[in-house]
């Protein structure tokens, strides 16, 4: 088949490789002028790590990732809010802390060395369906040729999304973080966080060759009022509540070094119309709280593609693949929005309450448990778990 994915993000590269590795015709378009990567470091999970061993990948990342043994996060008194030790649900497994670069350019190799084609400055904004198939209308209003089906992998701002015509719920985070990367020892090996209350969060993710991706927990309105009281200020109150960071704040000189993001979750009635599915963020972006967004981007590829080969044709395919990922995918959204105004909000008691339950959860034995397997990646509803990718 002729196939368009719009987005050369992780999804959008995975399922290029995937589906041109089957045989199919695949185009990437990219709206970038040159595509790269973008933000800093992501957490890969035991579920994520098991798709990147099907492609072949998986030890080229692992050397050159930190091996994440059990994530951390204090109060900022000192006292321990949450500790997550991976082994504790079984022996051989870990998170990885993964420069999202060096993952993107894996997997950007071999969807090309597999024959996927990659046009970059192509903004797709809207699209045609005709009887003989989809054709993509493009920023610079070129109408490209027809395609079989779109794969939207066009990010949790996905331009698509509206234009499907699929009815969906977005909700704006009024919280976002600042973002950066640099040299830091201090943290090794874990998942670093530190809160104070709700409005402050901070966390060091290491992603290897002695880095840690840092991030500090902000709203618009705050980082307004942090610029305009200058960066010293600013890294002073990160080392106070964080001096695990002090390394990585030597090497800040300016807000110009940051990247501010901000949040949304999207929840849609549908993943799929008349000939284009949406997959990873542009299907089900969340706030990144539970660090599962590369990982069900993964998946999520992974999934359609088996879905594509046992069942061959468009509409078919999809049906299998929303049967098989709407109750793991509605899981993970419904929790991570229900978690996110616990770390991140101007609320007071969410933070109190938060601060005696997670405690008393992650040391009780039953509920740790269920924790260790959603940090896996392995829940697959409510009441289900699953150690292993979706198999057909």
């Amino acid at each position: 088949m002729k196939i368009a994915i719009t987005g050369c993000g992780i999804a959008g590269t995975a399922a290029g490789f995937l589906l041109a590795h089957e045989g199919h015709d695949v185009t990437i378009f990219e709206q970038a002028k040159q595509c790269g990567p973008a933000g800093a470091g992501i957490m890969i999970q035991p579920i994520g790590q098991s798709i990147l061993k099907s492609l072949g990948i998986y030890e080229e990342v692992y050397r050159q990732s930190a091996q994440l043994n059990y994530i951390e996060a204090l109060k900022h008194s000192g006292k321990r809010l949450i500790h997550l030790d991976y082994q504790q649900l079984r022996s051989d497994l870990y998170g990885l802390g993964v420069h999202r670069g060096l993952l993107f350019r894996s997997l950007l190799s071999l969807a090309k060395q597999a024959g996927a084609v990659l046009r970059e400055n192509s903004r797709v904004v809207d699209y045609t369906v005709s009887s003989s198939g989809i054709s993509l209308k493009l920023e610079s209003n070129e109408q490209t040729d027809s395609y079989d089906f779109i794969v939207a992998t066009d990010g949790s701002r996905s331009g698509l999304r509206s234009t499907s015509g699929i009815p969906h719920r977005a909700v704006e985070y009024e919280h976002g973080a600042l973002w950066s990367t640099g040299s830091c020892t201090a943290v090794s090996d874990k998942l670093f966080q530190v809160v104070e209350g709700t409005r402050k969060l901070v966390g060091l993710l290491p992603i290897g060759n002695s880095e840690c991706s840092f991030f500090w927990g902000i709203s618009a309105a705050q980082f307004e009022d942090v610029q305009q009281k200058g960066i010293e200020n600013w890294k002073a109150e990160v080392l106070r509540l964080c001096p695990q960071s002090e390394e990585l704040m030597a090497q800040i000189t300016s807000f110009d070094e940051l990247t501010f993001a901000t949040y949304r979750s999207v929840f849609m009635k549908s993943c799929w119309s008349d000939r284009i599915i949406f997959l990873g963020d542009a299907g089900h972006p969340t706030s990144p709280h539970l660090g599962q967004g590369a990982n069900l981007a993964l998946e999520d590829v992974w999934v359609f593609s088996e879905c594509l080969k046992q069942k061959t044709e468009f509409p078919s395919a999809c049906l299998l693949y929303e049967s098989l990922r709407k109750h793991k995918l509605h899981y993970y959204q419904q929790l991570t929005h229900w978690l996110t105004p616990f770390f991140q909000s101007e609320g007071i008691m969410k933070g109190w309450g938060r601060d005696i339950l997670l405690p008393i959860m992650s040391q009780t034995p039953v509920l740790r448990s269920q924790m260790l397997k959603t940090l896996c990646g392995f829940k697959s509803g409510w009441t289900k778990s699953e150690f292993h990718k979706t198999e057909l």
